[in-house]
């Protein structure tokens, strides 16, 4: 499948920021700081009076704005991250929005809330729930699809992920932030043409926090399947592949994949990982927009995105920028 591209990136991230650790001291984190440090993880966003959808209204009209499109020209918009009610409560007020998951705020939908704040007159609303930190992902695969083969010309990807107060700020030794990422899908481009995807679902991953261990054994052979399927998807060989943009987890599992890829001139694009940690809204997105900004990654780069999120799910895409 081909005919589509990224037509834009916009985020947004908590205003706060709390070091490793200062989450430590305040009981936020199962490893020792040390070792997250060691990981390379030094600073992340926590939200303390935003809300998930105050995230993901400021980053999709971020990016609405700076594309220069008119909100009558979205056809879809596919929404993914905090559920319901949860979508609009700040991490303090998250365990009585929580309750509202059992009675009719329930269908208190962040989805179409945006559409009507962004007055996306013309679109439809998907929601996306299930994928975790691969939820981006998914919808650029639905919207990717929907540009083929219903001619939608113009798609907004929109996450929102955050952490309730007391949740914690770690999984799998790796440390969280609260952010928000869009991304605009289009049928046409001559940048950041998607070239192929590729993912893998292991349901019996399904209740990840109780499979660490089975987690752990099943991520770098199945993280490395992707990889190799991802670039063979795209009709690209291993050494066409001049950059990696991976999700902010631990830097030294990255030092372990990269080689096990074994993708020989791909370069690790991994500035994010003490700035912002680990996001459940687009890690690699927003990778890529800090990188395409910075000049790091130019016109003509074969990248390759890849994520995984509890569920559980591995994730590629080939993008030729």
């Amino acid at each position: 499948m081909s005919g589509a591209c990224i037509g834009g990136i916009a985020y947004a991230t908590a205003a706060t920021s709390r070091s490793v650790r200062e989450l430590a001291l305040a009981g936020a984190l199962q490893s020792e700081p040390a070792l997250l440090e060691r990981f390379g993880f030094s600073r992340v966003p926590v939200a303390r009076d935003e809300t998930p959808y105050e995230l993901a209204h400021t980053a999709a009209s971020a990016l609405l704005r700076e594309q220069g499109i008119s909100p009558a020209d979205i056809d879809v918009l596919i929404y993914g991250g905090s559920p319901s009610g949860l979508s609009f409560s700040t991490p303090r007020d998250a365990p009585d929005a929580a309750l509202g998951l059992c009675d009719d705020r329930r269908f208190q939908y962040p989805g179409a809330r945006l559409q009507f704040d962004l007055g996306l007159e013309r679109a439809t609303v998907i929601g996306l729930d299930q994928f975790a930190c691969t939820t981006l992902f998914a919808a650029i695969r639905v919207a990717r699809s929907l540009c083929v083969t219903e001619g939608a010309t113009h798609v907004l990807c929109v996450c929102s992920e955050f952490y309730p107060a007391g949740a914690g700020r770690e999984a799998i030794t790796n440390c969280t932030a609260d952010a928000a990422c869009a991304v605009l899908v289009e049928a046409e481009g001559e940048r950041n043409r998607i070239k192929g995807a590729f993912t893998i679902t292991k349901g019996f991953l399904w209740q990840a926090n109780g499979m660490r261990d089975e987690v752990m054994a099943s991520y770098f052979p199945t993280a490395t399947n992707v990889l190799r399927r991802t670039v063979a998807e795209a009709g690209w060989r291993p050494q066409d592949v001049d950059w990696v943009v991976p999700h902010n987890v631990s830097r030294t599992s990255w030092d372990i994949l990269l080689p096990l890829a074994a993708l020989p001139n791909a370069r690790l694009w991994t500035d994010n990982i003490a700035r912002i940690g680990h996001t459940l809204s687009g890690d690699n997105f927003i990778n890529l927009r800090d990188a395409l900004e910075t000049g790091a990654i130019v016109a003509g780069d074969r990248i390759i995105l890849f994520s995984y999120g509890y569920g559980a799910h591995w994730c590629g895409l080939a993008v030729e920028v």
